[in-house]
């Protein structure tokens, strides 16, 4: 018997390319040249409705403005449902849209992106659960069975931390299973995506924590994470950078307009990190299931989740751990990695206890064992485990979720 020396992990890397971007001050002023660029004529607008900002209406009259026609679906809630895709995939079929144009953040995104896929399979009897991405059997052996979705999207971006706007991957409830679909199909990232600053510092303080944070996790686990491509590497720690200096001003004061147009871009250059190919880790495939089960915004749990998970993974990524630290002006360069981890951790932990999230305990959302059991389930299939760091078993996600419980 002989032992191999052919390499096991990830001989292969693939580099992927972000949706086209417009981004600066009265960006979404262009989503009607989008529409025209992009041959849309007559476009369902998917949104959660952002009552009170007057953001649908503004984008509702400037492509009404550049000749496209608009159907309105407002019916999209935080963590996009299965049900609700189906339920704009019959608003678009009804009406003869041909383009989606969502205005939002990664709710009203990944809304639209799960209509588009819906639209160019079966319509309304379309099962998402038939493009979900899974570790086992591996969801890249079942991406060249699927069509190619050409149907075009203007994603007009409001918040600072979403990344949806640029990337191949739609983020869907599945009601029944209690499950975050992660759909992986070819052509399902936007078309363009929009970010107006103008648009962004309309965000309550609490949601640009929220969406800040995750943000954060976008920059931070694909750098860390084990599939180490260094074209990640790049725009990654850019986007730490960014986000650890602006994070806080634009929670205090969102009219700050340097802090706020700073966001934009953070939050943009974070997604480009994971899009690319650097993947997710074990606080998303965790923060997935305490979102679904009990409803919560998908950046609030990864907020809650990201300390455990990374504290967790700190031994097997000291180095870049420092260099996360030196990127948010720590003092650690001359610091042996492992002391220069645990300043970094307790440092993100400030950032995110300054802007007002608090390691809040599962049990007051009533998560309960049942809910760890359904999570070790599905988390360990999730392919956000791919690219985690360190390797992690059943036992180890359940003590987690414990540490979280009190």
């Amino acid at each position: 018997m002989s032992i191999s020396t052919e390499r096991k992990e990830f001989p292969l890397l693939y580099v992927n390319q972000h949706s086209r971007g417009v981004i600066g001050w009265g960006a979404h002023q262009m989503a009607g040249v989008e529409c025209q660029i992009n041959g849309i004529s007559h476009a369902l607008l998917v949104t959660t409705g952002l009552k009170g900002t007057g953001i649908v209406e503004e984008v509702e009259g400037v492509l009404k403005a550049n000749g496209i026609s608009v159907t309105i679906f407002d019916k999209v809630t935080s963590n996009p449902k299965d049900y609700e895709c189906k339920a704009g995939t019959e608003a678009y079929l009804a009406a003869g849209c041909d383009g989606i144009v969502s205005v939002g953040g990664g709710s009203a995104h990944d809304a639209g992106k799960g209509i588009r896929i819906m639209v160019k399979n079966n319509g309304a009897d379309t099962s998402l659960r038939d493009f979900a991405a899974f570790l086992d059997p591996h969801y890249t052996t079942r991406i060249p069975t699927y069509r190619f979705i050409d149907i075009p999207h203007v994603a007009v971006n409001t918040t600072t931390g979403t990344g949806a706007e640029g990337t191949a991957f739609a983020i869907i409830n599945d009601e029944e299973w209690k499950y975050k679909l992660i759909l992986i199909v070819p052509g399902v990232a936007p078309s363009v995506g929009l970010n107006d600053p103008a648009l962004m510092r309309l965000q309550p303080p609490q949601m640009v924590a929220w969406s800040g944070m995750d943000a954060f996790c976008h920059a931070m686990e694909p750098f860390i994470g084990r599939l180490n491509m260094p074209v990640v590497h790049g725009v990654g720690i850019r986007a730490i950078k960014m986000l650890s200096e602006n994070l806080r001003q634009a929670v205090a004061n969102p009219k700050n307009d340097v802090a706020i147009e700073n966001m934009a871009w953070a939050q943009y250059i974070a997604s480009m990190a994971y899009n690319m190919g650097g993947g997710m880790g074990m606080v998303h495939g965790l923060a997935h299931m305490v979102s679904v089960l009990k409803d919560l915004h998908h950046g609030y749990t990864n907020a809650i989740m990201m300390m455990p998970v990374e504290r967790f993974n700190a031994i097997a990524a000291p180095e870049k751990f420092k260099e996360i630290g030196e990127a948010m002006g720590l003092d650690v360069r001359y610091m042996n990695s492992v002391k220069a981890t645990d300043i970094t951790l307790d440092a993100i932990e400030r950032l995110r206890g300054d802007v007002g999230i608090p390691q809040e305990p599962l049990s007051t959302f009533d998560f309960t064992d049942a809910d760890i059991d359904h999570s070790i389930k599905w988390s360990l299939n999730d392919i956000s485990r791919e690219a985690n760091p360190r390797d992690v078993t059943g036992e180890q996600v359940r003590e987690i979720f414990r540490s979280c419980m009190d």
